[in-house]
């Protein structure tokens, strides 16, 4: 009975050996991937160990700029009507996850025309379709890395669109970005309504941070109070650091949002300093932060999902992921985070609800709750 418990105790030493061996060095992807079957698929490999050659499709709003070494450009200013375009991405393989690529990612920008970017889509529609909407101050270039490198670090064979709309490009300019949300909103309630319609893909997901969560949320109320519109289903929204009016939320987007999503995922952080620095220069009250705030009050978000869990109830999973500690603006950019993207993968990948992912179920209410937190 000893040499057995002995013999079990080695092999889960040997076990947490290798794991920590995948983790620091860069082994073959088919090593990680037996190593996910011991585990029962509840970790993914630890290291995507592959070249990432991959073309991501665009729709911006913005005013066309020169073209920059035969690329095309865009300004951050509003077109008034949208342009379509193809990115060619190249990523060297072992590039680490979560860390921002480098300008020599983005090998070309071509701008096409809406028929062979609607046929791009529609040769592709045997895959899921994942939706990336940027939040505010991003220009063109930066917004379409971030996309890429979200394409790169999920690793999953789907297609990835960028909704890049008009946002500025200054850090001051934040209520001009709040403006500039609503004259947006169309376009991408068209681009909804075309993959619907016309593209049909196996899934369709929506990824939006910040203020870009705004934007989903407009989306979808138009697309909820539009008759023809109203039996689209999403296959999951993920919300990362939503930059959305408590109030707003309350009165004009829960209907959308129950009605046409089928799982709503929220990524937040306790200690999200630039949702608190909106509260306090521009006083929009997010549901990223606490309901109320006193001396009493921790910025825990717990209190964010109960607030969500009233006004969704049984449609959302809350995602904690404050034991990630990263600079200020990090914090905020919840999607550079490897951990954000690996419970991302079993998300997407696999539907895998959240009880099957490497998540901790909070236990500190009285009533069961769909709080869910990454382990540090």
């Amino acid at each position: 009975m000893v040499r057995q418990k002995a013999v079990v105790i080695l092999f889960l030493v040997l076990l947490c050996y290798i794991l920590g061996l995948v983790t620091a060095f860069y082994f073959p992807r088919q090593l990680g991937a037996v190593l996910t079957t011991v585990l029962h698929g509840k970790i993914r490999p630890f290291v995507v160990s592959r070249n990432f050659n991959e073309t991501i499709g665009y729709v911006t709003d913005r005013k066309p700029g020169p073209a920059l070494n035969g690329n095309a450009s865009y300004l951050g200013e509003y077109a008034g009507q949208t342009s379509y375009g193809l990115i060619t991405v190249q990523i060297p393989q072992h590039y680490p996850a979560g860390a921002p690529l480098d300008a020599g990612a983005i090998k070309k920008v071509e701008s096409i025309s809406y028929p062979a970017f609607l046929k791009f889509l529609q040769d592709r529609s045997a895959k899921p379709l994942v939706i990336w909407v940027h939040g505010y101050r991003l220009s063109f270039p930066v917004s379409t890395e971030y996309c890429a490198q979200i394409a790169r670090d999920l690793d999953i064979d789907a297609n990835v669109l960028t909704f890049d709309w008009a946002s500025s490009e200054s850090v001051l300019a934040y209520t001009r970005d709040v403006q500039q949300v609503p004259e947006s909103t169309q376009h991408l309630v068209n681009l909804l309504e075309t993959i619907n319609n016309e593209v049909k893909p196996t899934k369709i997901i929506i990824i939006a941070h910040s203020l870009g969560c705004r934007l989903a949320c407009l989306a979808l109320q138009k697309l909820y109070e539009n008759p023809s519109t109203r039996n689209l289903k999403l296959d999951h929204v993920v919300f990362l650091a939503p930059n959305v009016d408590r109030e707003e939320f309350n009165q004009n987007f829960k209907s959308g949002l129950q009605a046409l999503v089928k799982r709503l995922t929220i990524y937040v952080a306790s200690d999200d300093n630039v949702l608190l620095l909106g509260k306090l220069l521009y006083n929009v009250d997010s549901i990223g932060l606490p309901e109320q705030f006193s001396p009493d009050t921790n910025l825990d978000e717990i209190q964010t999902f109960l607030y969500y869990e009233k006004q969704l109830p049984g449609k959302i999973d809350l995602v904690d992921v404050s034991f990630s500690k990263k600079d200020f603006l990090r914090k905020h950019r919840l999607f550079l985070e490897r951990p954000v993207m690996e419970d991302l993968f079993w998300l997407i990948h696999d539907d895998y609800p959240a009880a099957k992912r490497h998540l901790l179920k909070y236990q500190g209410t009285h009533n069961p709750t769909d709080y869910w937190v990454i382990p540090p």
